[in-house]
């Protein structure tokens, strides 16, 4: 796969005779028997470290005894260090790959400085511009690891991220289909088509159906076919589904799908494209030839990770919001205008609203999914009495447990020092369900004036 670069803000990469991906350069709780200190379960995100994007795909190689694996890695303009010079900003990086096998043994490493020069000071800021580049790989099929490394190199930083992936033996079966790459947009002219793809597995923020791109191999005789792709979520319903009927040459063939996701919510997704003969034999069920498949996320920009329904995490607000704030929040009757308005909830409470992140949400729903994890009884854990006192006033100061006592019910007395206040919780079932028996109004209104 050859590169072609541009010094402007594309990348044309030569993926097969007549197809280029255009790339735009947008661009626990610790405990004792009596006392214990509640430690916050989560750790924020820290910005020292610059985040990236990898993906691979896998495809037959010109030695079809062989596989062609391409990797993509995608670094955020936002997350490097730039240095002005003259008007304008330059940042350079460095990127090594290492292909590990099954018994942890090197197949292959690259290693290679990227440079971004002559970005402006917007650019160089913002989420939105990045820097994507790939490199290829011919190896045997098998289970691979691929290591990543990205160094900035001014400061020295390094991050490095882990990939498990397994290449098909293309040659094995008559008829077989590659990997999938997700693509945000398809431009054609002529005979020549570019793309854009996406590296980052969240097509949240596309508010237009993006395109999938994958391989045909036929080594029978040309027929008409019907491929089929369809998108579950994590229950396994069925929630989008798409086909096109085309001719089935013999040999390599290529297949662009268009898969209209924005009608589905925040969630995680997995993509499956099958292909059918288009007449199968009289008196047999319909059975798929070839299948190939990969995961999506949907995510909106704005809303920390970890929410993956939109009104489930309306509803967690109940603890901080305001009744007119939680009617205007539920009044809205689309994804669209939820999405904005519970975007808008959180920008008032951004303390850093210069920045992409909003440390405020992302605490919030940290909290929200620790009392998850450790006050689950009959219901959720943010809905039990611990999980609200500890997503309204975080990890207490000191924990004070008591589940054996002779003369009493099994209780905890949780200590704010800061609050100068102590909330008792009593199991009166025996069961482990804490209920709060010290009011709560008045300290709670002091954290939401």
């Amino acid at each position: 796969m050859g590169i072609l670069y541009r010094r402007r803000k594309e990348v044309v990469v030569k993926i097969m005779p007549g197809v280029y991906v255009c790339v735009v350069m947008l661009c626990v709780w610790m405990s004792s028997p009596v006392n214990a200190q509640v430690e916050l379960g989560y750790k924020p995100a820290t910005d020292d470290l610059p985040p990236y994007y990898v993906d691979a795909m896998s495809f037959i190689a010109t030695d079809s005894k062989k596989s062609r694996l391409d990797v993509f890695v995608q670094v955020g303009y936002n997350n490097l260090s730039f240095v002005k010079h003259n008007d304008l900003y330059d940042a350079s990086y460095e990127v090594s790959i290492a292909l590990l096998d099954s018994a942890n043994s090197l197949v292959s490493e690259k290693l290679w400085t990227e440079d971004a020069k002559g970005v402006s000071f917007d650019k160089s800021v913002s989420p939105q511009y990045y820097s994507l580049t790939e490199r290829t790989f011919e190896v045997a099929p098998g289970r691979y690891v691929i290591n990543t490394i990205v160094r900035d190199n001014e400061t020295k930083i390094s991050r490095r991220q882990l990939k498990q992936i397994v290449v098909p033996d293309y040659t094995r079966n008559d008829v077989s289909l590659s990997d999938i790459m997700l693509v945000l947009k398809l431009n054609t002219s002529g005979e020549k088509k570019s793309i854009v793809p996406s590296i980052s597995p969240n097509l949240g923020d596309l508010n237009e159906p993006f395109f999938v791109f994958f391989e045909s191999y036929n080594r029978r005789a040309g027929d008409t076919v019907r491929f089929v792709a369809t998108v579950f979520d994590e229950a396994k319903q069925k929630k989008v589904q798409a086909d096109t009927v085309q001719a089935l040459a013999q040999g390599k063939g290529q297949v662009f799908m268009r898969i209209d996701h924005t009608s589905l919510p925040i969630g995680n997704y997995s993509l499956y494209i099958q292909l059918f003969p288009l007449h199968p034999p009289a008196g047999k069920e319909q059975e798929a030839l070839a299948t190939t498949s990969r995961s999506f996320l949907i995510r909106w920009g704005g809303v920390a990770n970890g929410i993956k329904d939109i009104d489930l995490a309306i509803d967690q607000l109940q603890y901080i919001a305001k009744d007119k704030e939680m009617e205007h929040l539920k009044e809205a009757t689309t994804p669209e205008e939820k999405q904005k308005r519970f975007v808008e909830f959180w920008k008032k409470r951004d303390p850093n609203p210069n920045t992409p992140r909003n440390e405020k949400m992302e605490e919030y729903y940290a909290k929200v999914e620790f009392a998850n994890k450790n006050f689950k009884h009959y219901t959720d854990g943010w809905r039990t009495d611990m999980g609200m006192v500890y997503i309204i006033f975080g990890p207490p100061s000191n924990v004070d447990r008591h589940p054996f006592d002779v003369d009493s019910k099994p209780f905890e007395v949780w200590s704010y020092y800061d609050l100068n206040h102590q909330f008792v919780f009593v199991d009166q079932s025996g069961f482990g369900d804490y209920r709060l028996t010290t009011p709560i109004w008045e300290v709670w209104q002091r954290p939401r004036d």
